[in-house]
């Protein structure tokens, strides 16, 4: 038994009035009880008890020793007890890290109703294209679009969405709309450069195969939200989230183009860190997320 136990076993002792009493308490013979008591005085190097057949008593230095002792063993069970509460209702901080367009289009709507449900946790959402490390930088979790580095983090999906190959108007008059995936090849398209589509675009056709075109533009970027603003300006083709564009589309600012073919379809999943515990207020986010995107249609 480690020294907050024989600890324990000690007091037990003292205040019960006998071994036995003791052991009866901590569910224990009352051989290990003694054995525990001997080992901390051997530890020690101090006798704690005076034992007689008929009474224990306590030494001078038993004495002192449990003068401290015992408050120590009931300030340390209110601290588990308090620590157990506190996670055992959702509350706190919560920090998240989101993808700028998927973050503002989707995550904070749901905050809304996040807050509602658990008024006692404060979220920080902090939006950004870049990958976080969730131990430095401080996260709890972290929604991540697109295929996920080997790490130590543990992942959930969340959703999937679909991505639509769109121009302006004015681009598809200045320069024609492509029939086919390998006319992409002439025009000027706005990738995602750190994207696993930043130098070629696959596509499903209609007869189910699979067709992949190098593309190449004078603009490429880190942020789809930089890929839509280019794009309304007329500058060139780009692969943009579904939920980014159906309004643009809906009003004629952009136009899909290869309709007839399917483009790749991005994954989102929720990254947070391993271990045997999961803190209320992350398993609380956790299920909410899940609960609303999973399967929900883009």
């Amino acid at each position: 038994m480690d020294r907050l136990g024989k600890m324990t076993a000690f007091v037990k002792v003292v205040e019960t009035g006998s071994f036995t009493a003791a052991a009866q308490t901590l569910r224990l013979s009352a051989t290990m009880v003694s054995k525990h008591v001997r080992e901390l005085e051997d530890q020690l190097g101090v006798k704690l008890l005076h034992r007689t057949t008929r009474r224990v008593s306590l030494t001078e230095v038993g004495a002192l020793f449990y003068e401290r002792c015992a408050p120590l063993l009931v300030e340390l069970t209110d601290l588990e007890t308090m620590a157990s509460q506190v996670d055992a209702a959702p509350r706190g901080l919560l920090r998240v890290s989101a993808p700028l367009a998927f973050g503002a289009a989707r995550v904070a709507p749901a905050l809304v109703e996040f807050s509602r449900l658990y008024p006692e946790i404060t979220v920080d959402l902090i939006l950004t294209d870049r990958a976080v490390d969730l131990i430095e930088e401080g996260f709890d979790l972290a929604i991540h679009t697109g295929e996920v580095a080997e790490s130590t983090t543990k992942t959930r999906l969340l959703t999937v969405f679909s991505t639509l190959l769109c121009a302006a108007p004015s681009y598809l008059a200045e320069r024609g709309t492509p029939v086919r995936p390998e006319d992409l090849a002439q025009h000027n398209c706005l990738p995602h450069v750190f994207h696993e589509l930043s130098k070629e675009w696959s596509f499903v056709g209609p007869d189910n195969k699979s067709h992949v075109t190098r593309i190449s533009g004078t603009i490429r970027t880190n942020s789809v939200v930089a890929q839509l603003a280019a794009a309304l300006c007329g500058h060139g083709l780009t692969l943009l989230p579904s939920f980014l564009v159906v309004d643009e589309l809906a009003q004629g600012r952009l136009v899909q183009v290869l309709s007839e073919y399917q483009a790749p379809e991005i994954p989102v999943r929720l990254l947070y860190l391993p271990g045997r515990h999961v803190s209320a207020k992350v398993r609380a986010f956790i299920d909410f997320l899940v609960g609303r995107f999973f399967n929900m249609p883009d």
